[in-house]
C-alpha cells in the first residue's frame, strides 16, 4: 500500500499493491529455500510457498478497505490512507498478540503493540511528506 501512489488510478494502485506483495512473497520463499539448502536440509518448494502465503493474505483486508472507501468517497487518497490506517492497526494488534503468545505480560504487550503501530505511523507520515 505504501508503494502505491494516491496520484494514479484505483486500478493502478491495486495492481501496484498486488505486484509488490507477490515480489515480497517470492523473495521470502526464495530466502527460506536458500536457508534450508545452506543448512543441509532439503525443503519442499510447495511447503515453503504455503508457509509464506500468510504474507499475501495479510494484504487482503487493506485492499478491501481501499476498494470500499474509494467506491464510497470517490477519493483515492482517502482510500489509500484508510487502508494504511487499517494496516497500522493490524500491526499494533499483531505486536500485542505476539508478545502475549510469547509469555509477555499485558503491559509488555501494550508497549510492543505501540511500537509496532508506531512503525506504521512512521510509514504513513513518510508517505504523506514524500508524495
Amino acid at each position: 500500500m505504501v508503494a502505491a501512489s494516491a496520484h494514479g488510478t484505483l486500478g493502478s494502485v491495486v495492481i501496484s499493491v498486488l505486484v509488490t506483495v507477490a515480489v515480497y512473497w517470492a523473495a521470502d520463499c526464495y530466502s527460506r529455500l536458500l536457508a534450508a539448502r545452506s543448512s543441509g536440509r532439503r525443503a519442499a518448494a510447495w511447503t515453503v510457498l504455503r508457509l509464506g502465503w500468510p504474507m499475501v493474505r495479510a494484504a487482503y483486508a487493506p485492499l478491501v478497505v481501499l476498494l470500499v472507501v474509494v467506491l464510497l468517497t470517490d477519493d483515492l487518497r482517502v482510500g489509500v490512507l484508510a487502508a494504511l490506517g487499517l494496516a497500522t492497526l493490524v500491526l499494533g494488534g499483531l505486536g500485542y498478540f505476539a508478545t502475549r503468545r510469547a509469555g509477555g505480560t499485558r503491559p509488555e504487550a501494550l508497549r510492543w503493540s505501540a511500537l509496532s503501530a508506531s512503525l506504521g505511523i512512521v510509514v504513513i507520515a513518510l508517505k504523506l511528506f514524500l508524495h
